[in-house]
Order: structure tokens, then sequence, then C-alpha cells
């Protein structure tokens, strides 16, 4: 990246003077509302005995995280390794403990109808939901996915909550609920971490079933029996991977997440719930390294006094052009990270610029000008052309280098490395010193902007 830093360098006596997160919950009661069940054995029907007693309640939970929606910053480093991880979200701060859980009374019904609360009656538990976010993502690696900005990643994992009970029993035991993720990964264990993605298209969500046993108890008709019990819960984190050389500074966001959807279906309870594109967004910032002059960034540099070396000087034999000796002039730098290419170029601001893209003087700044007397900059011992105002400064540059250190850190916004480069400035002597074609013996002075590039 090049971005341009501007400061001053000026010629004195003779001197150079160079989102927050939140969940959508509802709760419901269940009661039983089968009016008949068949007998254990035999044919024939008799009275339930569970009719309009409680079945239990149930709690669905949708956190409505919005990661991407929550201003962050991250600066990326390119001699991180590829597979660094830049940042992270745990499972409490990216989507936490989706899902649902229903408590039993502990009275069992002959079939799975209940009422709710809310007066609507349901088969089943109903909570059934199925999240596509990732449906048209690009997968740049098995489960890694392609984000807008080339060169970083995005890494997704699911965990199972701990306390999870799928409702499997005898008359259940493959379509009791159930969580689809990874690939198809029915029922992963409870507690178990699975990574989002792979070699198949990714889905994730559950589905809710009663649990249903074979009815062996001889004192309650039906010959199975329901129970409103069970647990489905889990939470997903990610990660920011280096999969290559950032390029580009700007917003992140997930490529094609945003066209995925929560559902939830069927709903006969009439749910109002936000169910908003969760990995939408696009409030994370990547930026690149970058450096800047530390400390002053107006330099007063004095060259100290010149003897006129003209031949009618006190110096008459020495021959012209002359050369002074060279004073230093570090320039200091603070970089965010390391820059492998940081390059300076200088631009004389005098009103009568030198052809030969040395410095003008004056005898002030923006006094009249000094004529036979220059100041020439180098680096390393070799001369630098300076450029003229209005013109690009961009055709004289000099590469002093890498500046900085690694940053390992993405989340460290600061200019935490020091650096510095090393110039030269001295007088050149032409010809007579003169003002105005007069001889002249005062102070004189220069001015230059200095631009910083870095990549």
């Amino acid at each position: 990246m090049k971005k341009p830093l501007k400061s001053f360098i000026a010629i004195g006596v003779l001197s150079l003077m160079a989102g927050n997160a939140f969940a959508y919950t509802v709760n419901h009661t269940f009661t039983w509302v089968t009016p008949d069940c068949p007998k254990l054995s035999g044919s024939g029907n008799v009275a339930n005995p569970a009719l309009n007693k409680s079945a239990g309640s149930c709690t669905f939970t949708y956190p409505d995280n919005r990661p991407f929606n929550q201003a962050r910053t991250l600066i990326v480093d390119n001699h991180l390794p590829n597979g660094s991880v830049l940042y992270s979200w745990g499972y409490d701060n990216f989507l936490p403990n989706l899902g649902w859980s229903c408590t039993s009374s502990g009275i069992k019904q002959c079939a799975n109808t209940v009422k709710s609360n809310t007066g609507v009656t349901v088969n089943n538990i109903p909570y059934k939901l199925n999240m596509t976010y990732l449906s048209s993502a690009t997968q740049l690696s098995p489960g890694i996915y392609k984000t807008s900005i080339e060169g970083i990643g995005i890494k997704f994992y699911l965990k199972v909550s701990g306390d999870t009970s799928y409702n499997f029993g005898t008359c259940n035991n493959s379509t009791s609920s159930y969580l689809d993720a990874s690939g198809n990964s029915s029922n992963p264990a409870a507690g178990s971490e699975l990574i989002l993605g792979g070699s198949t298209s990714v889905n994730s969500g559950f589905y809710a079933y009663m649990h249903c046993d074979s009815n062996t108890d001889n004192n309650i008709p039906g010959r199975n029996l329901h129970l409103l019990k069970g647990k489905v819960s889990y939470s997903i984190r990610a990660e920011l991977i280096k999969t290559g050389d950032i390029t580009t500074s700007g917003s992140l966001s997930v490529i094609g997440a945003s066209s995925g959807s929560s559902n939830i279906f069927p709903n006969p309870l009439n749910l109002t719930v936000p169910v908003s594109a969760f990995l939408g967004g696009d409030a994370i910032t990547i930026q690149q390294p970058a450096c800047r002059l530390r400390g002053a960034t107006n330099y007063q540099i004095n060259l100290g006094r010149w003897v006129n070396m003209a031949a009618s000087s006190i110096q008459p034999n020495v021959s012209l052009p002359v050369s002074g000796n060279i004073k230093s002039v570090g320039l200091n730098l603070e970089c965010t990270g390391k820059l492998n290419n940081v390059e300076f170029s200088f631009q004389d601001t005098g009103a009568s610029p030198l052809t030969n893209r040395n410095i003008s003087l004056y005898d002030n700044i923006g006094g009249q000008k000094i004529e036979g007397l220059e100041v020439e900059m180098l680096y390393n011992g070799t001369r630098l052309n300076v450029h003229k105002m209005g013109e690009a400064t961009t055709t004289y540059k000099t590469n002093t280098g890498a500046h900085g250190s690694i940053k390992t850190n993405p989340s460290d916004l600061t200019y935490n490395s020091q650096s510095s480069a090393s110039f030269g400035a001295r007088f050149v002597q032409r010809s007579a010193i003169k003002r105005n074609g007069v001889a002249y013996t005062g102070p004189v002075t220069g001015k230059v902007n200095m631009f910083v590039t870095y990549y």
C-alpha cells in the first residue's frame, strides 16, 4: 500500500529544514389433548387419563448476535505465515446457545398431540430451524470460507452443548431430535466440536421430536407413550485465517453469507422470530501496516556558515562548483508492522526552483532568490533529485528498504515499531553568491516537502 506522509525540511542560515449480543426467547406451556387412546392390548380405545393435564414447558432461544456488524479494526501483517489466526470469536460472543429445551411434567400420553398456552394444537415439539448461511459461500479449502478481503478466510466451529439430550426412544430411535451440521453429521455427541464445511454442502439446524417409547405399563393406555422432554443446543465460533498475501484494505464480509437465512418451519405457533442474517454486515475493517514520522514532523537542519568561494572572494583560487561537508539528516519513523519498502521523495517549495533539481535558497522563507548557492540532498552518498512544486512526487523516489517489525497481534493498532532513515544535505556553490545581481552575505534558507510511501 502506498500512502503519502507529508512533512517539511527547511533550510536556514545556511540551514536545511527539511453488535451487542442479545437473544430472542419464547416460552410455552403445553397440555395433553388427545381424547382417547388405544388399549395396550386388543382392539378399541379408552379414555385418555392424561387429557387436559400438563405435558410440560418448552423454551426456544435464537441469539441475534451479528458479529460482522460490530465495528472492529485489524492490522494484518503479510509477514505472518499463512494459516495464522488473525482474530477469533469465542462461542459466547459469536452465536451462543441456539436451540430448545423442554421440561416434562412427568405425565405421559399415548399420542404426541399437545395444545400450547396460546391455544394452538400441534403434533410434536414445534421448534424446527434450518440455517443456510454457508450454502452460497465459497470454500477456499475444506472448512475455510472466502471473505471479501483477498488473503483472509474464515473458519467456523460448531459445539454441541454438554447437556444436549436427544430424545431417542424405542419408537423414534432414528427420527428423534437431531442436529444436522458439518455436511449432514446427524446427532453429534453432546459436548463435541465440529468444523463446519468440508467436501459437502453445509446446512446447520435442529429438529425437535418428543420422546417416544413402547408402552410396557398396563396402567396407562396406548401402545406407545410420549413424553415432553429433551434439549438440543449448540453454539458457533469463528476464526479469521490468513490464507495468502493481503493486497487491499477495507471492509471484511463473508462472501455469499448474506444470502443465507434462518427458517423456522413449520410455524404453527405463529412465532415472529427476528431470524436475521447473522453473518451479514461489514463493520470489520482490515488495514495493512503503516508508517509515520515519529515525534517532530517539521525538521530544521542547520548547515552552518558558508564562506564564499567565488573568484572575487577571499579564496580566489578555488575552482567552482565546490561542495560543503555533508550534514546528516535522521528521519525517525514508527510503524504498525513490518514493511518491505519505505520510499522517500522531496519537493522544493521555492518560487524559483533549480533546473538541476537541487534545493533553491532564499534570503528568508518566501523571500528573494539567492543565486550561486544551493543545497544538495544525498542518500548513502548518492545525490537525490528533488521535485518541483506542481509535479507528481513519485518520479524521484528513494527506497530505504524494510522498516518496522512483524505485527503478531492484529488487534494491536499502535505504532509500536520504531525505525529511522538517514539522509544527507550539503551546500554546493556554483558561482558568485548574489541577490538581485548584487553580492550577498547573510542568512539563507530553503524549504522542501517530504513524502513517505510504503508497501
